[in-house]
């Protein structure tokens, strides 16, 4: 694979000799795990480009099975969701899941689109966080093919114990698009129990459970 694509950072971890591994979340290879010698210390693009949240452009080279990133440029850094608690949690919970959700180099351009959405609006809202996370949610379940339709969601045991307004806020999140989403605003509780609802049965039909960012998401 050689090529140039655009990304988000969903984690970036140490490595030796000043190296940095990533895992990019791109939008036309999917989640890739690439390691680069671009430092995080400066203060240009392409420093920023590798920091998690960022949403970037970026060169992938691939030499004897190893991915590298030759070169990088921030397109939006999203600095404002560090600097919230709330949007913090959230936006983490979500590059979380996906980064434990997504097999390497399997393209995945929808989920990829809503991410980059749920990243811009995240950073632009004042409140109701939760109801975007819940919104990101059902479309990485719909993306795996596990999520029931709608009008079965009273009849799964993971969905059943919510109540008759949660059960329709959730068949509406399945019913429209991440852009539908920017003007919607879930009581807190509600969207809470949402989450909860859709992680539990992330872990049981996908295996995706203790999830490090849901602890704090739920304090």
């Amino acid at each position: 694979m050689i090529g140039e694509c655009e990304g988000i950072v969903l984690r970036q971890t140490k490595a030796l000799k000043g190296r940095r591994m990533i895992s990019l979340f791109t939008d036309r290879y999917g989640k890739v795990s690439a390691g680069t010698n671009i430092s995080e210390r400066g203060r240009g693009k392409s420093a920023i480009a590798i920091r998690p949240f960022t949403h970037g452009r970026y060169t992938l080279r691939r030499n004897r099975g190893y991915t590298n990133i030759s070169s990088a440029e921030a397109v939006n850094s999203y600095y404002s969701i560090g600097e919230d608690y709330e949007k913090y949690v959230n936006a983490s919970l979500v590059l979380e899941f996906a980064g434990r959700m997504l097999p390497e180099e399997a393209p995945a351009p929808e989920l990829w689109l809503a991410t980059s959405r749920f990243l811009e609006m995240t950073e632009g809202r004042s409140r109701a966080y939760r109801t975007l996370t819940a919104a990101w949610l059902v479309k990485a379940l719909e993306f795996a093919g596990v999520l029931p339709d709608a009008e079965n969601f009273a009849h799964d045991k993971l969905f059943s114990s919510l109540g008759f307004d949660t059960l329709e806020a959730l068949a509406y999140l399945t019913g429209n698009p991440m852009e539908g989403m920017a003007a919607l605003a879930l009581d807190e509780d509600m969207a809470g129990a949402v989450i909860g609802a859709l992680l539990r049965f992330a872990e049981v039909h996908l295996d995706i459970g203790n999830l490090k960012s849901e602890a704090l998401l739920m304090v």
